[in-house]
């Protein structure tokens, strides 16, 4: 495939996919072809302006209840139709399960506005939410997907398709679920609550992707549009943020994935044929796909 211009729009909230993104774009760039790296969220917010003008666009997200943060959603609800595009779309989940749940609905979605995917891919990243993932199983997850790029950017450009095969149970699981999260997100939102340690930085309000947060009255306070993307809670530098009901989601040491990644005394041998427990089952992404 002869490609001269390359368009990734990605939504990450804390890095994971934004990270994969940037994979994507490197090893596109080897190529030869020229790459941009588009925050949907700058789309949304009317930042950038709307450009579609590429020999193929790439999609990506974090996933949220078996599906895509409702976010993502709506940029394809906005996205202008096209002339059927080639099209790649790319997922990052904190386990493989399922493979990461339903692409068939966001395909349809997204051939109904001309952008034709014929490859799809799933990247185990850590968790952000619950609990922390050790430094050596991050630095291999990350490792995994430099190795898995190099050679899905290599297939791509061969023309080459893969499609995720979804059962119309794990449809039904993925839809149900994600009405959930869309319900989810705004309540987490709401109980979001600044503590007495905040310095009103407004690192949060300019950071949220979905303008969800505001100062009224010298009070950082939270509305009804939170995305659970959990990016204000991690990225606020004095962890001020919590949440009335659901603070037990929040990792207690924050999550910031460069810590590991950009060790380079960890090797990334977390996950051998020889591990037990919950972790076993990360074996066959690692080493057999």
């Amino acid at each position: 495939m002869n490609l001269n211009k390359i368009g990734i729009f990605y939504f990450s909230g804390t890095g994971n996919t934004k990270i994969i993104s940037k994979l994507f774009a490197e090893e596109f760039l080897k190529h030869d072809a020229k790459v941009e790296l588009v925050a949907i969220e700058d789309v949304l917010n009317n930042r950038i302006p709307f450009n579609i003008d590429y020999d193929m666009i790439g999609f990506g997200h974090p996933v949220h209840a078996f599906s895509a943060p409702k976010i993502f959603f709506e940029f394809i609800e906005n996205l202008p139709i096209c002339n059927e595009t080639p099209s790649f779309y790319f997922k990052t989940a904190g386990d493989p399960l399922c493979n990461g749940g339903d692409t068939y609905r966001i395909r349809k979605k997204l051939l109904r506005k001309g952008y034709q995917v014929f490859y799809e891919s799933l990247f185990v990243m850590p968790s952000n939410i619950l609990f922390q993932y050790e430094d050596e199983l991050i630095k291999q997850l990350f490792l995994a997907a430099q190795r898995k790029i190099r050679k899905i950017v290599n297939q791509i450009l061969g023309n080459q398709k893969s499609l995720q095969v979804n059962n119309s149970l794990l449809r039904i699981f993925s839809y149900l679920f994600s009405k959930a999260e869309s319900y989810g997100g705004p309540y987490f939102g709401k109980y979001l609550y600044v503590t007495d340690t905040c310095n009103r930085c407004n690192l949060c309000i300019d950071n949220c992707p979905t303008k969800n947060i505001y100062c009224d009255n010298d009070e950082i306070s939270f509305g009804d549009r939170c995305t659970f993307c959990m990016r204000c809670v991690y990225t606020c530098p004095s962890k001020s943020i919590k949440n009335k009901y659901m603070n037990f989601l929040i990792i207690k040491k924050g999550y910031n994935i460069k810590i590991a990644i950009e060790n380079p005394s960890l090797k990334g041998n977390f996950v051998s044929d020889n591990t037990k427990g919950y972790f076993k089952h990360f074996y066959k992404y690692l080493f057999k796909n």
